[in-house]
């Protein structure tokens, strides 16, 4: 799903450009089995909430993919700066 020229945001952290470099970012979350991806809105948009734990109330962060065609163009990730979220007025879908 991911473009050809997409690009990564882990904000405040690291970005990353092409199917590749972007592609281990995702190899990166395997590794992780307690935490839970929910639909959402933020400010018009639609985000992934990620909740860190699985009872967790309010989602730790979230990530905004920006999409075209069916893939992936963009990925913002928002997890290394979690004071966004709890700012943010996220609606779960």
């Amino acid at each position: 799903m991911l473009s050809d020229d997409v690009r990564l945001d882990l904000v405040t952290r690291s970005q990353r450009e092409g199917r590749r470099d972007v592609g281990v970012y995702f190899a990166n979350y395997d590794r992780f089995d307690d935490w839970r991806l929910v639909p959402a809105w933020l400010g018009g948009g639609e985000v992934v909430a990620v909740f860190r734990h699985p009872l967790d109330a309010r989602p730790g962060y979230f990530i905004e993919l920006d999409m075209r065609d069916g893939q992936v163009m963009r990925i913002r990730d928002f997890r290394y700066v979690p004071y966004i979220a709890n700012e943010a007025e996220i609606a779960l879908t």
